[in-house]
């Protein structure tokens, strides 16, 4: 399966210029021969909208989305847009796949510390779920529903074989560690775990001041980061995966296996 990851800068605001964007670069994905495209948060958009939220909205059914889904039918397509719903704001990702959408997943958990008011924007999603694709059961994250166990604790019951995770993280730095450090550290320890692959895809460039990093990765389900983008640079980035990689993982580490026979033990119990 040959994955292409579309580590871009988008223009706060500018819907149709970010759209034009994420089209150019999935074409190119196409012309490689790539199974998947995935973008990053809030792509079609920019991140710091606040109360250009308002306008730079989309319903998921909108015709600016039209030539997306007819590029869908040569290639699936995973990108971050903020969606409108009957008055409501929602920071969302739009699996396309066959012409169709095939999945939207409504970011959970919204940040408001630091210099994040997600909350103050947008209302929360009110559930993860996993979904089939052509390459197999996938589940998506945004960027804040990675640090909580709960959304990985579903991804693995929900017997997820690709977690994808999209982003705008912003670059930050301390004596000890670098931010992506984080988020090596987070889907490493996610994908040995639950036995899947992890695509990050991370945005880069620059909103008031603030700097996305980029450093987008692949980690397989052995825990190892199996390519890298670079640091700041927008970029298409297209590396290969082996989905035999998944089952060769689960029998190596029967985990899944485990939990299922408790399971089904556990229920044995309480019918005693």
């Amino acid at each position: 399966m040959k994955i292409a990851i579309g580590q871009i800068d988008t223009i706060l605001g500018e819907v149709d210029k970010n759209i034009r964007k994420i089209e150019h670069y999935t074409d190119k994905a196409i012309s490689e021969k790539c199974d998947l495209i995935v973008f990053p948060e809030l792509a079609t958009t920019g991140y710091g909208l606040r109360d250009l939220v308002y306008t730079a909205t989309r319903e998921s059914e909108n015709g600016i989305f039209n030539s997306l889904k007819e590029k869908s039918n040569f290639i699936d397509i995973a990108f971050g847009f903020a969606e409108k719903e009957r008055g409501y704001f929602y920071n969302s990702s739009m699996y396309l796949s066959g012409g169709e959408i095939l999945h939207i997943h409504r970011k959970k958990f919204l940040p408001d510390y630091g210099m994040f008011e997600e909350q103050r924007y947008f209302s929360p999603g009110q559930s993860i779920k996993s979904f089939n694709t052509r390459f197999g059961k996938t589940t998506m994250l945004i960027c804040e529903d990675a640090f909580h166990i709960s959304s990985h604790h579903i991804a693995f019951k929900n017997q997820t074989e690709i977690l994808i995770i999209l982003s705008a993280s912003p670059f930050w730095s301390d004596h000890t560690s670098m931010k992506w450090e984080m988020w090596e550290n987070v889907c490493r320890t996610s994908a040995q775990l639950n036995g899947y692959f992890v695509i990050f895809s991370n945005r880069v460039g620059f909103e008031d001041g603030v700097g996305f990093f980029g450093k987008s990765f692949i980690v397989n389900p052995n825990g190892h980061v199996m390519d890298e983008a670079p640091f700041l640079k927008e970029v298409l980035f297209i590396t290969e995966m082996d989905l035999r990689d998944v089952e060769r993982a689960r029998l190596f580490m029967p985990i899944m296996k485990n939990e299922v026979c408790n399971e089904t033990f556990g229920k044995a119990e309480d019918r005693l």
